[in-house]
């Protein structure tokens, strides 16, 4: 039984810190975009091109704006309660003895961390579903389904292995008309 709960935990840890890396990378694409380059950065870019997709109007892209920079600002939080852990995860492993309690505070602390970021996107998608339309709705939950191909009329008909990216495949087997 000891021997499950010490796969169990090592399991959990390692999708913790795939979890962890996740959002360190998701952070770090975040910030790229608001340091951009160029006229207005690809952030701004990206967002106009959003807004002329969903074709919004003003009031809605306040609401959408609003819910992306404060998920932005919380997940910026998060980060730099990653690299604070890095310290006390340096300090267990250097130690003499192992200091399971310090690595398990720094576990809770950033397990917080990312309840908060989970907190912040799902408040922004409910304002952002409040405001959009029903067709807008299904355009934006097709973009996060699909990706940004959508926007830009890509896609493919026809797919390897019944991806939607790459064309879908009915139960039957054959390919979809319809192009995403």
């Amino acid at each position: 039984m000891s021997a499950l709960v010490a796969v169990m935990k090592g399991n959990t840890m390692f999708g913790f810190i795939i979890g962890t890396l996740s959002l360190i990378g998701l952070i770090k694409v975040a910030r790229w975009g608001r340091h951009g380059h160029g006229y207005g950065g690809p952030r701004r870019w990206m967002m106009r091109r959003l807004f002329q997709h969903l074709d919004t109007t003003p009031g809605q892209e306040k609401v959408i704006a609003s819910a992306a920079e404060n998920a932005e600002r919380v997940m910026w939080q998060a980060r730099e309660q990653f690299f604070r852990a890095r310290s006390s995860y340096a300090k267990a492993v250097r130690s003499e003895t192992f200091d399971s309690a310090a690595v398990n505070e720094a576990f809770d602390a950033q397990q917080a961390s990312v309840d908060e970021v989970k907190k912040a996107v799902r408040e922004g998608m409910q304002a952002v579903h409040e405001a959009l339309s029903p067709e807008q709705r299904n355009r934006l939950g097709d973009l996060i389904e699909f990706g940004p191909s959508r926007m830009h009329g890509g896609g493919c008909s026809r797919g390897r292995f019944g991806h939607p990216h790459h064309g879908f495949r009915p139960a039957g087997g054959e390919p979809s008309s319809v192009n995403l």
